[in-house]
């Protein structure tokens, strides 16, 4: 999604559409599904001009893998059509859940080549693929420690908050996650194309602060 999308249809802010749909839709008992070709599916939602590109070869794969056509909305008509029809429904506000992450990363503002991407690449990226390797293999310390050396560096990069997410994960390290998700998260927001990326890592926190919550239940 182009940032002049962004503001022209979303005023900045599709995160808000995108979460007012989701609540809406579950609080009419719709189930948002994780296929778009599930047999059980009845429509599919579309955020930006991107998807319209592919939407001819996703009704064809369709059709061969289900056997039928699937219609096509943009989420603002159809967050429009169920601000109409269900006004007297409140979205319920995502609740906030106190941390407290014990970690070695630097604050932002000590980060190397900050505004320098090219230059955070070439210093920061061969920590992350050391790092990933050493995730891959089961030293989860060790690659934690290389996937900050990265971020110190200025390696600036979705499979970097990725692989921290996962490797926090591993550890059970539920605070942690959410603390560099959340930080993934302030960070794309002050970028041209980083709504989609926004979207993937507010998933993810969610899904960690759930888990937080039922641990201290």
């Amino acid at each position: 999604m182009s940032r002049e999308e962004l503001e022209i249809v979303y005023g900045g802010n599709y995160e808000y559409y995108q979460h007012e749909v989701i609540s809406l839709l579950e609080a009419n008992g719709n189930k948002i599904l994780k296929s778009k070709y599930a047999k059980s599916v009845s429509a599919w939602i579309y955020s930006s001009d991107d998807y319209v590109t592919n939407n001819d070869l996703d009704e064809k794969q369709a059709e061969e893998r289900i056997g039928r056509k699937i219609p096509s909305y943009h989420l603002i008509d159809v967050w429009k059509l169920l601000k109409a029809d269900f006004s007297n429904v409140e979205t319920e506000i995502p609740k906030q859940i106190e941390i407290h992450p014990v970690n070695n990363r630097v604050p932002l503002s000590q980060i190397r080549n900050k505004n320098n991407w090219e230059k955070g690449f070439d210093d920061g990226f061969k920590y992350w693929e050391q790092g990933d390797a050493e995730r891959k293999t089961g030293n989860i310390e060790e690659a934690i420690r290389l996937f900050d050396k990265a971020r110190y560096n200025g390696y600036f990069a979705p499979v970097l908050y990725n692989s921290y997410a996962m490797a926090y994960r591993k550890l059970k390290d539920l605070d942690n996650e959410i603390d560099i998700l959340t930080e993934g998260i302030e960070r794309y927001r002050a970028t041209r194309e980083g709504v989609q990326m926004i979207v993937k890592l507010k998933e993810q926190r969610k899904k960690a602060i759930a888990k937080l919550q039922k641990e201290r239940k």
